[in-house]
């Protein structure tokens, strides 16, 4: 009995096979050829389709990624300027009580300065976000703007010898270099 089972799926296999293969064979070699090229194409679009959504979804990632970096800079950038502010303020309070007096010219003087030290830290914070490009060329611009205001401040203790005439020359002289270096880091605040 085991035989004839056996036989008997033998001949239906047979059976299966030939009707199979009699199908196929009503099919030309080039209908097959162009099958095969189409399921190809097929399988090719969807891989670019998977390989675009895929870099989409990377890009998108990289982005939300580098924004939080930029707000993270920026809001460092921000704090340590409101930091700078203080110590400036402490800065003045202590100086004030050392001297024993209030010093008219240092005072108006080191407002100038102070509105200065402002602009950089404003621009700086701004700078936190601009393209590594534009922030070499904003860097090497700020120290020169850091620079000119370090100069100006050394110029605030010849301003405190003067009296007079002179006095009055040396403080226009020192609100024009405080303008000039004012309008410099408004140029560079404008090219980020």
């Amino acid at each position: 009995m085991t035989r004839t089972n056996n036989t008997a799926h033998w001949v239906i296999g047979a059976l299966v096979l030939g009707v199979g293969a009699a199908s196929g064979c009503n099919r030309s070699p080039s209908e097959a050829h162009n099958d095969a090229v189409e399921a190809q194409h097929e399988a090719d679009q969807t891989a670019v389709n998977a390989k675009a959504e895929a870099d989409k979804k990377i890009a998108e990632a990289q982005k939300d990624v580098q924004k939080a970096s930029d707000d993270a800079r920026k809001e460092a950038a921000e704090a340590q300027a409101k930091a700078n502010e203080k110590i400036r303020d402490a800065n003045r309070v202590i100086e004030g009580k050392t001297e024993g007096k209030t010093d008219d010219v240092r005072t108006w003087a080191q407002q100038k300065l102070d509105a200065v030290n402002n602009d950089i830290d404003t621009v700086k914070a701004k700078a936190q976000t601009a393209p590594p490009k534009a922030k070499e060329k904003f860097n090497v611009a700020i120290d020169e703007v850091q620079h000119q205001r370090d100069v100006l401040q050394t110029e605030v203790a010849s301003l405190e010898t003067r009296t007079g005439d002179a006095l009055d020359k040396g403080k226009q002289e020192f609100s024009n270099g405080v303008d000039r270096v004012k309008d410099r880091i408004h140029k560079i605040e404008k090219s980020l």
